[in-house]
């Protein structure tokens, strides 16, 4: 079986000519973190997208290919969707023409240039990334489904005696330090991966998730449901949230069902909102409608993209969004959209000069010595020239 993902279905034109309306992916949607990144790329769990599917390739005669994409029988899969098991074993059946589809939501199809489409309901749950708040919403669960995956042939290392441990789903990789912290696994697995640093007092509450190389600050205290990215930095109150890689909120103040992207930094005292003190449903900026939509949730926090970073003290009303690349220091509470490349102080807002924000980058990626390439920095070069 070969497998072509694709964020985008529209070059198949023959979709249009079926008898009920169908939804399909758009990339936009999960802006502003799939602006630098493919949807492959996102974290969900302890895994990325891709990670996952590589995973499953193993279990299954799968191969993945990036060109050819016309190919009569290929198998084409929106990028969005979250693998497992029994999603594979219906893309196994699927026959060239079919569309597999989920509530009307394209979640793949066998391509085909001669014969017309055919839709066929799943008749299993998929899990997919619809919008930003999915990244937080399906962490637990995905943390869970890649915890038990990852484990089964791995000896976890030991944990010192001045730790709590309550349950027994911990998974510790090599080179952990970690004293006087209490873990409770009884609600979800923690997976503490390679070189992981905890400091004393931290009280640590499953799922989570903390990548290699990550710090969590003396007296943290994180509810669960989070996944923490490489050599992030954490502290303070964190529930139900994702933080990219080279990420820091290492201060007091609260982050809660949130999405933080890579290479962001949230200053002391940095708190967010995911509750309206009126009970209504939060509503947050949609890119790809370019217009705001209401979730449907009751809790629902901040979502700030790749490169952004927040002065100390910052404010975070509920349901705010933050584009990449934008530098912000204020102390009353932001707008709740703020456009990539955006220069926020002292209650006005301008462009960030693109000379002096690559400039800055160049230092951030030096500090934890890691290369900034020439597909990064042309990336951003077309983001600024499009958006500014």
């Amino acid at each position: 079986m070969k497998i072509f993902f694709t964020d985008c279905f529209d070059s198949i034109q023959l979709l249009d000519k079926l008898s009920s309306p169908l939804t399909t992916f758009d990339r936009k949607s999960l802006y502003p973190f799939t602006f630098v990144k493919s949807c492959l790329d996102l974290r969900v769990g302890i895994l990325t997208l891709r990670e996952k599917w590589r995973k499953l390739a193993l279990k299954f005669d799968v191969h993945y290919v990036a060109n050819d994409a016309d190919k009569e029988g290929l198998i084409w899969v929106s990028e969005n969707v979250i693998p497992s098991v029994a999603l594979l074993q219906l893309l196994q059946r699927l026959r060239v023409g079919e569309v597999l589809v989920q509530d009307g939501y394209v979640l793949a199809c066998c391509y085909t240039h001669i014969d017309s489409y055919r839709v066929q309901e799943v008749d299993i749950s998929v899990d997919l990334l619809k919008g930003i708040e999915d990244l937080f919403l399906l962490t637990g669960t995905e943390i869970t489904h890649d915890f038990n995956h990852l484990v089964q042939s791995v000896q976890s290392s030991s944990i010192s005696g001045t730790n709590q441990l309550l349950g027994n789903d911990l998974y510790v990789a090599d080179r952990v330090s970690m004293e006087c912290a209490t873990l409770n696994t009884l609600q979800g697995p923690i997976y503490i991966d390679e070189d992981v640093t905890i400091m004393e007092g931290a009280h640590l509450r499953g799922p989570l998730y903390l990548g290699k190389g990550a710090v969590v600050k003396m007296g943290a205290t994180i509810y669960g449901n989070v996944s923490v990215g490489k050599q992030s930095v954490i502290g303070g109150e964190i529930g139900n949230s994702v933080i990219g890689d080279f990420s820091a909120k290492g201060h007091h103040g609260y982050l809660g069902c949130s999405v933080i992207g890579d290479w962001c930094n949230l200053g002391a005292g940095t708190s967010n909102s995911n509750l309206k003190n009126n009970l209504k449903t939060v509503s947050i900026y949609d890119y790809a409608l370019d217009s705001v939509r209401d979730t449907g949730l009751l809790k629902c926090g901040a979502f700030i993209g790749d490169y952004t970073r927040l002065g100390i003290n910052s404010a975070l009303n509920t349901g705010t969004v933050i584009g990449i690349a934008s530098m912000l220091a204020d102390t009353s509470f932001y707008a709740k959209f703020v456009p990539s490349f955006a220069w926020v102080f002292d209650g006005g807002a301008q462009t960030y000069e693109f000379d002096k924000f690559m400039a800055y980058l160049e230092t951030l990626y030096a500090s934890k010595g890691e290369e900034l390439t020439e597909q990064i920095k042309d990336k951003l070069n077309q983001l600024n020239k499009k958006y500014n």
